[in-house]
Formats: C-alpha cells, sequence, structure tokens
C-alpha cells in the first residue's frame, strides 16, 4: 500500500460517548483550564490599570509569540508520543549562528543590507539541520526521543558556548572594518525583526513578531489539519504499529516533524536575537518547557494521538498572561516558576480524568 495511504482516526462507538468536558472544550483546551483562564484575565482587567494600557498588549504579543512559534513545532512533536527538549538549546545556537552571519565582515563588504538575508537563511538552516539530526538519529537508530532529545539539548548549547568562547556576538568596536555599517544593521535595521512594529510608530501597531507568528499559526494549523501529513502525524501518535500497516511512512513521519520542529525553534531564535541585538549562547534556557507547558495546557496529549496547534496557541497565550499578571502585581519570578509547574500538573491531571470518562 502506498505511503500516501490517508488514514483517519476512528470514530467514537454509539455507546462510548464522550463527556460532558470533551463536548465543552474548546480546540481541545480543557474547559476548567479555560474557565480559570477567563476568570483571571477579567481579574485582572479590573484589578490592574496597566493590564489594559495598549502597550501592556503589545508586549504581551511580543512575549507570546516566540513561546507559540516554538509550541507549534512541538504540538507536531507531542502528538507523535514524541517530546523535543532540544529547542531552548536551538535558540541559542541559531541566534549565535545568525549573528556571526550578520556581522561577518566578509558578507557586508560583499552584500551590505543584503547580510541581513543571508543570515536568516543560515540561522534557519542550522534550526532544521538540527532537529534533522534529531529525527534521523530517532527514525533510523530507534532510539528514544527523550534520550536523544536530551542529548542534543547539551550539545548544541555546549557547540553555540564554543563557537562564541561564551560571549555574546553583537555591537563591534569602532575600529573594527565596516564597523558603523554593521552596528547601524545590527540597532536599526535588523532589530526591527523582533521589536518593530505594522504600521510603523503607530501607538496601535501590531508587533511584527505577531504577525510572524501568526502566519506560521496558520501555515501550520492548515498543514496538521488539513493535509495527508497531518492525519499520518495523528495516526503514529495514535498508533504506530497499525499506522505502520497502513502503509505510513514511520520513519519519515518522525524525520519531518523533527525538523519542522527545529525549523520552527529557529524563526523564534532569530526574532529573539533581533529582540537583543545580540546572539547569545545561553538565550533560550528554559524555552522548551515553556513550549511544552503551552503544548499541554492546550490539550495536546503526553500519550500522543490528538491535540491541536489552535490548543497549544491559546496555553501560550494563557501562560503568558498568567507571568504577565504576576509581573504587573510584582510577583517574584521564584513563584512564577512554582506557578507554571504547578498549571502543567493540574493540565496533566485533567487529560487522565479525560481519558478515564471517555474509556
Amino acid at each position: 500500500m502506498s505511503s500516501a495511504t490517508s488514514v483517519t482516526p476512528p470514530a467514537p462507538a454509539a455507546g462510548n460517548r464522550p463527556s460532558w468536558l470533551q463536548r465543552f472544550s474548546f480546540f481541545g483546551v480543557n474547559p476548567g483550564v479555560m474557565i480559570g483562564f477567563l476568570v483571571m484575565v477579567v481579574a485582572l482587567y479590573i484589578t490592574t490599570p496597566t493590564f489594559r494600557q495598549i502597550a501592556t498588549m503589545q508586549n504581551l504579543a511580543q512575549q507570546v509569540s516566540l513561546n507559540a512559534i516554538i509550541a507549534v513545532g512541538m504540538t507536531f512533536v507531542i502528538i507523535t508520543a514524541g517530546i523535543d527538549l532540544s529547542v531552548g538549546s536551538i535558540l541559542g545556537l541559531v541566534g549565535t549562528a545568525t549573528a556571526m552571519a550578520l556581522l561577518a565582515p566578509s558578507i557586508v563588504g560583499h552584500i551590505g543590507l543584503g547580510a541581513m538575508g543571508v543570515a536568516v537563511a543560515i540561522g534557519l538552516a542550522v534550526g532544521a539541520g538540527v532537529g534533522f539530526l534529531n529525527g534521523m538519529v530517532i527514525s533510523s537508530l530507534k532510539m528514544q526521543p527523550f534520550i536523544v532529545t536530551l542529548a542534543t539539548m547539551w550539545a548544541v548549547r555546549g557547540f553555540a558556548e564554543v563557537l562564541t568562547d561564551g560571549s555574546p556576538i553583537g555591537m563591534v568596536s569602532d575600529d573594527a572594518p565596516f564597523a558603523a555599517f554593521r552596528n547601524d544593521m545590527l540597532q536599526h535595521h535588523f532589530n526591527k525583526l523582533g521589536t518593530g512594529y505594522i504600521p510603523d510608530g503607530s501607538p496601535y501597531g501590531i508587533p511584527i513578531s505577531a504577525i510572524i507568528a501568526i502566519v506560521v499559526i496558520v501555515a501550520a494549523h492548515l498543514l496538521l489539519s488539513r493535509t495527508i501529513f497531518g492525519r499520518h502525524v495523528y495516526a503514529l501518535g495514535g498508533n504506530a504499529e497499525a499506522a505502520r500497516l497502513s502503509g505510513v511512512n514511520i520513519d519519515r513521519v518522525k524525520l519531518l516533524v523533527y525538523t519542522l520542529s527545529g525549523l520552527l525553534s529557529g524563526i523564534a531564535a532569530i526574532l529573539l536575537m533581533s529582540k537583543l541585538v545580540s546572539g547569545q549562547p545561553t538565550a533560550g534556557q528554559g524555552y522548551e518547557l515553556y513550549a511544552i507547558a503551552a503544548v499541554v495546557v492546550g490539550g495536546t496529549s503526553l500519550f500522543g494521538g490528538s491535540g491541536s496547534v489552535i490548543g497549544s496557541v491559546i496555553g501560550a497565550l494563557i501562560i503568558g498572561v498568567i507571568n504577565m499578571g504576576l509581573d504587573l502585581h510584582q510577583v517574584s519570578a521564584f513563584y512564577q516558576q512554582i506557578v507554571t509547574g504547578a498549571i502543567i500538573l493540574i493540565a496533566v491531571l485533567l487529560d487522565n480524568v479525560l481519558r478515564r470518562r471517555a474509556g
């Protein structure tokens, strides 16, 4: 049978109706989580005047966009019953590689502002390359995704440290070749990717990073929900052996899923590097946990076979609003970590409740 065979998850039997929690879920997000989120938003709106400001919403959009892009790639991975712990390290490596290409005198001297396009292409290639390596090892050597991506997480972070000698790659000294041009390009042109707005200069502008995130989200949603590849992703997570017997090339699906995760992490890395105005090998630490949290809170099961891109984006928004609310109320970052951990625990617990009631 051809590998392009369409695989659709079976419909539930008539005597096995979904619980009220499943019927009222919103893009897979547990209704209890959604209700708690809406209550929190209303409470912040009433009690915190700064939360109602346009600048706060713009800042929130910038922060959530990065986590949402990474969470989209993580969604594909977790639906296949896998995990990718290397996404945070990819941010550090891609950021430094992008900065090094952007500020390379040989590139700038030949093509000027065209160095920005070259730097972006190199950054995306590095991100996709690490993801491809993860997928190749997992699919070819039949190793556990947790072990492979844990090893990659350490190795990639270390490689970024070696490339930069542990130092950020950013503004160059005045006596360096093309120093004025390179610094101006970094500060006033490339920086707009992570901090700019459309329309430029408008107090009501939409962050460019948020627009990029929306494009990524729409494309990924269509890929997962409207294509044969998306059906194969669900089939692999639901029952890998049944998918294989149905003609699905499960090794190819795994390879593409992890490559996609690396590519999207690369996009987020470039936006983060632009925002920081430097490539930092330590950037992205802990981002893998926020991405996993967003996916789980968004209703994607850690057991694989179910989930949605939109749900993960809502999960990223929930975590972003919670962290911003705690910041506005000057709650210590240490307590924010406790809250994030509690959210993950509650979301997994609710997922288990849904599975027991569905069974």
